[in-house]
């Protein structure tokens, strides 16, 4: 009972002196508590920093040549290649074709709401439901891929209805650090 009552000294102390820290601006506490509570708890890593970084990786690769079956900055990207080398960053190892990327991880609806940067669009030609293209939500209804017809990686807006390419799917690969499941669940 004596512990508990230092502990909640303790936390009081800490929650008039954190507001006067804060009001400075300054200072790694100060930059904790502009992110705001994490319900893993407070020295968890929030999930959003996983998909900032991911979308930052990606952006990395802008303009990079589009090379059939390539999958490194070096020689080039596919569209399966780039989606594997930018998630293989966060350990997801994920296969080199987009058909098979398209049965991993969990569905996502694909109403543009339930979207999250990180998660994959899955791509089909006309009325085939053959998956044949896959790129990376990066959030405000845009993507980045690696475009056979620009010959390199680029960021778009997801296709439209109207486009030749017809989203089928959309899946989420990237995991939660803190408990181990996709952020969907």
């Amino acid at each position: 009972m004596l512990r508990a009552s230092r502990l909640l000294c303790a936390l009081a102390l800490l929650a008039v002196a954190v507001p006067a820290s804060a009001q400075q601006g300054a200072g790694p506490l100060a930059d904790l508590l502009a992110r705001g509570a994490n319900p893993d708890g407070p020295f968890a890593k929030k999930s959003m920093a996983a998909t900032d970084s991911l979308v930052l990786r990606a952006r990395e690769q802008l303009g990079r040549r589009y090379k059939f079956a390539a999958a490194t900055p070096e020689r080039g990207f596919d569209c399966s290649g780039l989606v594997k080398y930018v998630l293989d960053a966060f350990g997801v190892d994920l296969p080199h074709n987009a058909a098979r990327i398209a049965k991993v991880g969990e569905p996502v609806a694909s109403d543009s709401a339930a979207l999250k940067p990180g998660d994959l669009l899955m791509f089909g030609r006309g009325r085939s439901t053959h998956i044949s293209h896959v790129g990376i939500y990066i959030g405000d209804g845009k993507m980045i891929h690696a475009s056979t017809s620009q010959h390199r990686v680029v960021e778009t807006k997801v296709p439209s209805s109207g486009s030749m390419l017809k989203l089928r799917t959309v899946r989420r690969v990237l995991r939660d650090s803190t408990t181990g499941r996709t952020r969907s669940e």
